[in-house]
């Protein structure tokens, strides 16, 4: 059996039941040999498990090659630095199943949403040689476009600081990019949500500076800002002013790919595994979205970050500048906590810990993270759109394997539930958003086994009480029940997946 197609932001996947039992992954001291480096990296080629785990239940671990082969993902990369320095790299896989060439450390990947603290750093990089306003409205600075007048036109600015921290209250989350073929638009096209664009336009709906709210249209409408006072365009800007200056020499903001990275670049692919119709998208909101990289050259991006920020000496960024970029822009220190472009861990006294971002194109996901004091931190890149799940499983098992990030396993206790309960639940409910499905649940011990063919099939639910039920990949489902006649009337799946009873 194989994983299939998602449902939503939380991929529910098929219950892969291990035949064998892996040992207790172990784990390594600080300060390895070169010897023990590669260790490390192999550390992670065993030991993982779903990130849900059950109180009193022996954890099944396995190879990475299960974990991959579990959720379709057939390329992995990973970067690991200690101290500030690059320790080892480590590749599983293909990065295309058809050729079956192996990931290599060169291999590109599309970044999607890191590449907006990476624009960010070309922005700060540009303003700390040429003056720019960063809390000006940017109808002030914008000469090819104007943003659209707005309840709160006037009275609170929609600034360059409030875009790159997603408080400027500009709507659209994220952007599904261009199929080969397709026309691709302008910057302004997408700004104004026209033909050929396929989202909505970028608006102003929510009071400027009063609340975070992840924005890919606020960041696209910095890049055109930035783009218009520099006169040039952001690939030129990204070489120019952050690619060569730290060595990112497998980076590039081209969009679609250039021939010196495409020689060396993972193929795309879909949830179940097939790959993405069209191949890689072209991506025309390149701040947001655009950048094609590597674990290493994004890691470098992260540490010169940090060096400035703690004074020590580098050739790119000024202390000022690092640490303008990691402050929290957000209205408190509950997370999430935003600077410019990254996103902040703070401790509960507001503290930072560390920063990074996560990244999600079609067939691509990634995730960036370092410790500010310790100067250790991963990169993680694929080329499977369920590699969000396996990224989650790789950075518990960095955690609990090297002390790096924060990642833990959920520990969840299972509630005795009857069988005349359980038969509240189980049935047939009839989904028709996003897609059509009927969702067929068959009780078992503790819960429900869930079939919604041909995206989900026996993926198994537990009962944690008050009619929530769990899956060990996160995933969850509540019940919504009828007014007057107290039965079981719909279920709610993650994303707001809602399916109405027929049985």
């Amino acid at each position: 059996m194989k994983p299939a197609k998602t449902l939503s932001a939380i991929t529910l996947t098929i219950c892969l039941v291990s035949l064998w039992g892996c040992a207790e992954p172990e784990t390594f001291a600080a300060s390895p040999s070169p010897t023990e480096e590669t260790q490390e990296a192999n550390l992670l080629k065993t030991g993982l498990s779903e990130r849900i785990r059950i109180e009193g239940q022996k954890v099944d671990y396995q190879s990475l090659e299960q974990r991959q082969a579990h959720y379709e993902v057939p390329g992995v990369s990973v970067a690991f630095m200690r101290n500030g320095q690059l320790a080892w790299t480590m590749q599983s896989g293909v990065k295309d199943v058809i050729s079956k060439l192996a990931a290599d450390k060169d291999t590109v990947f599309q970044a999607g949403s890191i590449s907006k603290p990476a624009f960010a750093a070309v922005l700060m990089k540009y303003r700390q040689d040429n003056p720019i306003d960063l809390d000006t409205d940017v109808n002030n600075l914008l000469t090819s476009w104007q943003l659209p007048e707005h309840e709160w036109t006037g009275q609170e600015a929609v600034s360059l600081r409030r875009l790159l921290s997603h408080t400027a209250g500009t709507t659209v989350h994220g952007f599904p990019g261009y199929t080969a073929g397709e026309p691709v638009p302008t910057l302004q096209q997408v700004l104004e949500g026209t033909a050929p664009a396929n989202t909505s336009a970028v608006v102003v709906d929510i009071q400027p500076g009063t609340q975070m709210r992840y924005s890919g249209g606020g960041t696209t409408l910095a890049q055109l800002t930035l783009q218009d006072i520099a006169n040039e365009p952001l690939p030129t800007m990204s070489q120019r002013l952050l690619f060569k200056p730290l060595g990112m020499t497998r980076s590039g903001f081209e969009q679609p790919i250039t021939t010196n990275l495409s020689n060396n670049m993972a193929t795309p692919y879909d949830g179940d595994g097939s790959p993405i119709k069209g191949g890689a998208h072209t991506y025309a909101t390149l701040a947001a979205a655009g950048m094609w990289s590597t674990p290493s050259d994004i890691l470098k991006l992260a540490n010169s970050v940090r060096s400035a920020y703690l004074g020590q000496e580098t050739d790119w960024i000024s202390q000022a500048t690092a640490q303008e970029m990691l402050t929290n822009n957000t209205q408190s220190i509950a997370p999430p906590n935003v600077g410019i472009g990254f996103f902040i861990n703070m401790s509960d006294d507001g503290e930072i810990l560390g920063f990074g971002h996560g990244g999600a194109d079609a067939g691509f996901m990634s995730q960036l993270y370092i410790e500010l004091d310790t100067g250790n931190g991963y990169a993680i890149m694929t080329n499977g759109n369920n590699g969000r799940q396996l990224i989650s499983e790789l950075e518990i098992r960095l955690k609990e394997a090297l002390g790096v990030g924060y990642s833990e396993a959920e520990i969840k206790t299972v509630e005795p539930i009857s069988e005349d309960e359980l038969n509240q639940y189980t049935g047939t409910y009839a989904v028709t958003k996003p897609v059509i499905v009927d969702v067929v649940l068959e009780k078992t011990a503790n819960g429900f086994v869930l079939n919604a063919l041909p995206y989900v099939e026996n993926e198994e639910y537990f009962h944690e009480g008050g009619g929530r039920f769990f899956a060990k990949n996160g995933s969850s489902i509540r019940f919504e029940v009828g007014d007057e006649s107290g039965l079981v009337k719909a279920l709610v799946m993650d994303g707001n997946i809602r399916g109405v009873r027929m049985n």
